[in-house]
């Protein structure tokens, strides 16, 4: 049987070549009067450690999106690693053409204000989060805070409330009482997620606050809390997460916090900064690093990254380089 995520990708891409509009690169493509736009993103790694090095075509995926009236949609099909070539202490040689649906949801505006979710979308929690796509993120690597502590994607509902009276700016609910839309493709097999954020802003700075309770794996549960800062000015920009995490039947939490600071040296050149402490949950073991990188990016779109990750354990220290390209 042809999988649902093979039949929309055919059914997309027969629209674009028989209706489609003048192609800019990095702005997708219009398909002929209709609101949906196609594009679609590629991201390749290459990471030099103590016991390997090895290259990884990350990332290759679809995007089709647009807006309606009240409407927004949009869809995401993934395939991850499609290529890796490892040497080293292991090596070895893979490819992967399985097909994901790492985001599908569409979304309602009840008015200017208020705006439902349905579907699959990277779970409201903290800033990081919501930026899944390489090329948009400071660095290739990614805090622990978001790949250990909370499930990345939610399958659900989310009901979000701007332009709220006083300082309280914004405030999101998340609701997910079922399996995940691609069972297995999350960092955490969550069945159920139930979360709560709102953000503070004060001109530059933005506050970001909030807490949930998820079951995973099948029977595991946790609740979370987090806090983050961002402040975003000319010359450079800096963030700030932290996270609490309990697990039911643990006695210890488990914890994480980072502090990134990113520098606009010259147009299209950042330099990054970003240390950060965990205690892991379930496992309670202990790290700090610290990630130094840049960033160049020729257009909007494109970015060649380049990073080195100093770990308390010496043997975790890596090199990690990227190019990515967003169509």
């Amino acid at each position: 049987m042809i999988k649902f995520e093979k039949i929309i990708i055919i059914v997309a891409l027969t629209c674009a070549f028989l209706h489609a509009e003048e192609y800019t690169f990095g702005d997708g493509l219009q398909i002929g009067d209709s609101p949906m736009i196609l594009g679609g993103y590629i991201s390749s790694m290459y990471e030099h450690n103590k016991h390997s090095r090895y290259l990884d075509i990350d990332d290759v995926a679809l995007l089709a999106y647009g807006e309606y009236d009240h409407f927004d949609f949009l869809a995401e099909f993934e395939t991850a690693h499609l290529y890796k070539k490892q040497h080293g202490e292991h090596p070895d040689e893979s490819t992967s053409t399985t097909i994901h649906t790492e985001r599908f949801f569409g979304d309602y505006y009840i008015n200017d204000n208020e705006r439902l979710r349905l579907g699959k979308f990277n779970s409201d929690i903290g800033f990081w989060n919501q930026m899944p796509v390489n090329v948009l993120r400071d660095t290739t690597s990614s805090p622990h805070l978001v790949n250990d502590f909370f499930p990345k994607l939610t399958t659900g509902i989310n009901y979000e409330m701007h332009q709220m009276p006083g300082t309280l700016n914004r405030i999101s609910l998340t609701l997910q009482n079922n399996n995940d839309l691609d069972i297995g493709y999350n960092n955490l097999n969550a069945d159920r997620h139930y979360a709560l954020a709102c953000d503070i802003a004060d001109q530059e700075t933005l506050w970001r606050f909030g807490g949930g309770y998820f079951r995973y794996q099948p029977t595991q549960e946790a609740v979370y809390l987090l806090g983050a800062l961002k402040v975003e000015k000319k010359e450079w920009d800096f963030l700030l997460e932290s996270i609490l995490r309990r697990d039911m039947g643990e006695t210890k939490l488990s914890y994480d916090i980072y502090a990134q600071g990113v520098w606009h040296l010259v147009a299209k050149h950042d330099a990054i900064v970003r240390a950060e402490v965990e205690k892991a949950p379930v496992t309670q073991l202990h790290d700090g690093n610290i990630v130094v990188g840049y960033t160049y990016r020729p257009l909007n779109n494109v970015a060649l990254k380049g990073e080195y990750d100093a770990h308390q354990e010496s043997s975790l220290n890596r090199w990690l380089f990227s190019f990515s390209v967003l169509f």
